[in-house]
């Protein structure tokens, strides 16, 4: 008959099982950084998602503007966008990558872009339609307009999706090439930061002028 292991045998392997799991968690906490500049890897991704939905949201900002005509000029909402794309982008979107590289890292290298474009194509798409559209309606109704319906806000929550992808899939693949260029990137994390300002400052003066 085979042999049953011991009692202290049995309790040495579950406390070598039990250091080797927490051992492997630790190891997965362990923030990344590009061995070049020392940068945290998800910094990196999130300014990325950041600059690439910054110039989504300028090109994509007639979509919005005709929802109402005449209530939004078109650079002052791309200002506003701005604000909006960004505060996702350094809130939300660091808990997004985390998760993004918790699917994306069981799988081959060139299939882990697509689980992060996946993930940011629907979390933007989400918050286009609860956040952006949200804010839009609150100043429709504030102006005296009726808020905009459901089916007009596919277009909208559409090119939230495809911001979304884009801008993950960027935050996915250009990375490693961007992260060794320390200056580059704490260039742009400024522009973010300056361009968020300038959103929140055209966005309090439309609030206080409707009052």
């Amino acid at each position: 008959m085979p042999q049953q292991p011991s009692k202290p045998q049995q309790a040495r392997s579950d406390s070598a099982q039990s250091k080797q799991s927490q051992s492997m968690r630790t190891s997965a906490m362990r923030i990344s950084k590009d061995e070049t500049s020392g940068l945290p890897t998800m910094l990196v991704q999130a300014i990325l998602v950041a600059v690439v939905l910054m110039i989504g949201e300028l090109i994509s900002a007639p979509i919005y503007v005709s929802l109402q005509p005449g209530v939004f000029p078109l650079l002052p909402w791309a200002a506003v966008a701005w604000l909006l794309a960004i505060g996702f982008a350094y809130v939300v979107g660091f808990a997004l990558l985390w998760c993004a590289e918790s699917f994306a890292y069981r799988l081959k290298a060139k299939a882990q872009p697509l689980i992060y474009a996946v993930i940011g194509a629907v979390s933007f798409a989400v918050w286009t339609a609860w956040v952006v559209l949200g804010i839009m309606n609150m100043i429709f109704v504030r102006v005296g307009m009726a808020p905009v319906s459901s089916q007009a806000m596919i277009p909208a929550v559409v090119n939230g999706a495809v911001l979304g992808l884009c801008a993950f899939f960027v935050a996915a693949t250009v990375t490693p090439r961007i992260a060794k260029h320390r200056a580059a990137v704490i260039i742009m994390g400024i522009v973010t930061i300056l361009a968020a300002a300038l959103g929140g400052y055209v966005l309090s003066q439309m609030m206080q002028v409707l009052g």
